[in-house]
């Protein structure tokens, strides 16, 4: 089982095989999520991603999946370039204990990370499920989080996106999160 996570391209201009999971609005926690508009795609076995594969413009990762998605309408993208794995290891072993309050469902943890087209080449991908939009920001502006995610911010070059199942990010989640970042 795999999923993509493609920006710049449409999810009507998915290889065969590319099923939609989620193509709605996103705001990025930490460095700016500026590769255009972002689908998340389950991969079926055989589907031909070559079409992807170095094409300009675009962003296209593969990723090696754990789970199947589940109702829930918020997703986050955790991209990273790994700077030191070792110094990352607590933040690992820690996140499970704390987000397992938020409804959270592991599409991707930690698999193989193959990059199709694009500049941006992430060495772990970790893509999750959450009921809505309002339980990320919840998650990722906890108590429970805030001792981790000093750990992830120093070890790595990170990305934290919060994404739509579809269509916008509610307005009051969105202005709160701002918010929340400013003061950061």
């Amino acid at each position: 089982m795999h999923y993509l996570v493609t920006c710049g391209v449409a999810a009507s201009d998915l290889p065969a095989g590319c099923r939609v999971v989620a193509d709605g609005e996103t705001i990025a926690f930490e460095q700016p999520w500026d590769f255009g508009p972002t689908v998340i795609a389950r991969v079926e076995d055989g589907a031909d991603l070559a079409a992807l594969a170095g094409r300009a413009g675009i962003v296209a990762i593969q990723v090696e999946g754990a789970a199947e998605p589940d109702g829930g309408q918020a997703f986050a993208i955790g991209a990273h370039i790994m700077r030191d794995p070792e110094g990352f290891r607590p933040y690992a072993e820690g996140v499970p204990r704390v987000i397992r309050h938020y409804g959270c469902n592991y599409l991707a943890r930690g698999g193989r990370v193959t990059v199709l087209a694009g500049g941006f080449a992430p060495t772990r991908v970790v893509l999750m499920q959450f009921p809505d939009a309002a339980t990320v920001a919840s998650f990722y502006f906890s108590d429970g989080y805030a001792p981790l995610l000093p750990i992830r911010l120093a070890t790595t070059e990170p990305r934290f996106v919060l994404m739509a199942r579809s269509g916008r990010i509610p307005e009051d989640v969105g202005t709160g999160i701002a918010a929340r970042l400013a003061k950061i």
